[in-house]
This record gives C-alpha cells, structure tokens and sequence, in this order.
C-alpha cells in the first residue's frame, strides 16, 4: 500500500518554527495533542501534567474518552459517534496536521497516530522525541490553554489499518501476514506460563523498548531495518502488528510507516488472543514457530 505523504515522525525544531510563525494564519491547520496517560488510575495525566505546564498551543487528548473496556480488550476502539464529536471538539479539521506527543515512553502517541489514521485522517506525525525532549531543547513551556474553534470532522474508517480476533486467527493457517510482536521475547506476558504468557503463533519479537534512542528519539532508519531483519521479518511482504494490549504494537507500525511500509495493528492482541484461542495456538516458548 502506498503510504501518505504526511512525516510518520517531525522533529522539536520543526514544531517550534511552525508555533513561532503566523500562528494565527496556520491555527486550523496545525493541532497539537498531548497524548500522556498513566497506567496508573490513580494519576489524572490532564491535572497532573497537562494543567501544569505543556507545549505551547497543544491540546490534552484522552485517550481513554470514548473507549469502554472489556476483559478481553482493554485498550478497546472508541465508540465512533463519541469519538467523532470530540474530535470536533478538539478543531481537527480535515486539512488540519496532528502533531502528537506524550511525556515519557511515547506509546500514547504512536496509538493516537494509529487511531486518527484508523479513522481517515492520515494528515498525523509524532513529535520525536515527545515533550522529554522538548524540554531537552530548552524550548518554551505553559500553562495557557488555547481556544480552538469547533471542526467538521467526519470519521472515514480504514479497515486496512486494523485486524480482529477472527482475521489473526484466519492467519494462522494462510500466512498471509507475518505477525511482528512488540514485547520483548524474554519479556513475563511471553515466557510465564503462571502468567498466561505466550505468543500467537508463527510470532517474530521486534521489541518496542528497543526502538528508541536514549533521547526518546526513534532509531534510524538503517538501525529499524537491522531490528526487523534480525527479528526474521521480511519488510517487502505483509505483516500485522501486536503485542501485549495493543498499544505498543502501534510503536511497530510506526517503526515500519517510517520505512515506507503501512501495516495493521491488531487492537485486541495477546490479551484477547489468550482469552478466546484454543490453547494449541497459545505457545509459551522463548522461541519462536
């Protein structure tokens, strides 16, 4: 598939020029979102990081707004209608360029990238390096919370982007796709048994904790190849990505959209696949099939 001409990935220099000048003019044309979430249901990511100080002109995006969770599938879709109307909210406009972030490990970026694009609107990058290193480049920071004008957004779902329960299991026999896991092969999800571990099988491991610089940056592209060639993925066929909730393998697909290659994620991932699977499908191993 022919990949967008919009950057998987732009850089803290890119966006403080595009901040710095004629704002007014390019205001529905750049949004920026702060993606940070906490695991931790305790931390409210909006009052204890966005309130306090963010990139100047960016939004918070919840990514957790419109999303009802199930055991099977925690990190779940968005119901659609709500998500479109508070998208709407957030002034995307057709033609408006996302630029998304996060605070730490960019995991809610590189979903939120994937969750825009799985509803048509490809116009989306990831700020490198994310707000660390923003902060890193000694650029501003605020606590001003900018007015944006309601948009027309309409979702147009790209079910190319995305795989279910039934189409990886599908998989498994035709080998249409290879399945590329985000978790590290020695990681407890994959190796402990006590802990449902496993991998769908057939599974290559390119590891989402290895695809950053120490700066939060991404590794280059020559470095991104070597990771999936020695995984064992061949970069000129198909592949899916997932991994344990479905989030760090959208890190994958970004890895790959840099690499010229666009790939679906299934959303579901080890999580559902270990709940539903029949258990000859469910391979606790170092190793893979």
């Amino acid at each position: 598939m022919t990949i967008s001409r919009t950057r998987t990935l732009v850089t803290t220099n890119w966006l403080r020029e595009q901040i710095s000048s004629n704002w007014k003019k390019t205001k529905k044309n750049l949004r920026i979102l702060d993606t940070t979430f906490s695991k931790n249901k305790e931390i409210d990511s909006y009052t204890e990081g966005y309130l306090k100080n963010h990139i100047p002109q960016s939004l918070f995006f919840d990514l957790h707004r419109c999303v009802e969770s199930t055991p099977q599938i925690p990190r779940n879709l968005p119901d659609l209608k709500c998500f479109e109307n508070y998208v709407q909210s957030l002034g995307v406009w057709p033609d408006t360029h996302i630029v998304a972030y996060d605070r730490d490990l960019p995991s809610s970026a590189y979903r939120t990238w994937w969750t825009f694009r799985l509803f048509g609107h490809r116009n989306i990058s990831i700020l490198d390096g994310g707000y660390r290193k923003w902060l890193t480049d000694g650029f501003d920071v605020t606590m001003e919370q900018p007015s944006v004008e309601r948009s027309n957004f309409t979702i147009n779902m790209d079910s190319s982007l995305l795989r279910n329960y039934v189409q990886m299991m599908d998989n498994v026999t035709s080998h249409r796709e290879q399945v590329v896991d985000a978790r590290a092969p020695d990681s407890d999800s994959v190796v402990q048994e006590e802990l449902d571990g496993g991998v769908i099988p057939s599974s290559m491991h390119v590891s989402y904790d290895h695809l950053f610089n120490e700066d939060g940056t991404l590794k280059s592209e020559s470095d991104l190849k070597t990771m999936f060639r020695e995984a064992g993925v061949d970069l000129n066929k198909p592949m899916v990505a997932c991994c344990l909730t479905g989030m760090t393998a959208c890190g994958v697909a970004g890895a790959a959209h840099v690499l010229g290659k666009d790939i679906p994620v299934y959303y579901g991932s080890w999580t559902e696949w270990k709940q539903r699977a029949p258990d000859k499908y469910k391979q606790c191993s170092r190793k893979n099939t």
